[in-house]
């Protein structure tokens, strides 16, 4: 599963299925544009150096978001910004969190419910999969309480917060030690220095 679904699973009430609006400290779209970029980083797809991010390949994948991100960011063959990245991807794929969702109810992850009889109204994404949802959880878990830390877990730990929900995501302990990590970001170790500069990177950017 991508980091940006398992996002996505984190941040969805997942009775009512739809996002807290009043929980976010940044926008959905641009915390799932932040993800894809880490999915295309993870899986060798995306190089970032000097505070610009480059895709190294254009081989096919078999997810959409994937697939249509990779050809968007493949565009400028310099490469861009982080910012301009994130930008680039909420512009040409919006709604991408709502796009995110519809991929999860296809793998019978979510529903899909309409808010009224209107073939028009609001869809709705209940949670369907708890195992789904527990091991997104589980992933934040661990990177909250263990270390050092893999890029995935410290990116669903940044984009969490991000989104406000990292205290309804934790326990009081497991809380406490992720607000720790968090405010101590640039003193986490991983084993992948690019990767670390770019988590520092995206928090600068979409906090900004």
């Amino acid at each position: 599963m991508l980091i940006a679904e398992q996002l996505m699973l984190l941040c969805i009430d997942r009775k009512a299925g739809e996002f807290e609006a009043s929980r976010t400290h940044a926008d959905m779209n641009a915390l799932a544009a932040a993800a894809i970029i880490l999915d295309l980083y993870e899986q060798r797809r995306l190089r970032y150096q000097g505070g610009h991010v480059v895709i190294e390949t254009l081989l096919p994948t078999t997810h959409p978001q994937l697939a249509a991100a990779t050809q968007i960011l493949a565009g400028p063959v310099n490469g861009l910004t982080v910012p301009a990245a994130i930008d680039l991807l909420v512009a040409r794929l919006n709604p991408l969190s709502t796009h995110l969702l519809e991929s999860l109810f296809r793998r019978d992850v979510l529903h899909r419910v309409r808010e009224s009889w209107w073939p028009w109204s609001k869809l709705h994404f209940p949670l369907r999969s708890i195992q789904a949802r527990n091991e997104a959880s589980a992933k934040l878990h661990h990177a909250a309480t263990s270390s050092p830390n893999t890029l995935r877990e410290l990116g669903l730990l940044i984009l969490t917060d991000l989104a406000g929900m990292l205290a309804a995501s934790l326990s009081g302990g497991a809380h406490e030690s992720a607000a720790q990590k968090l405010m101590h970001l640039p003193a986490q170790t991983m084993s992948d220095i690019g990767g670390h500069e770019l988590l520092m990177q995206l928090q600068h950017c979409l906090t900004r």
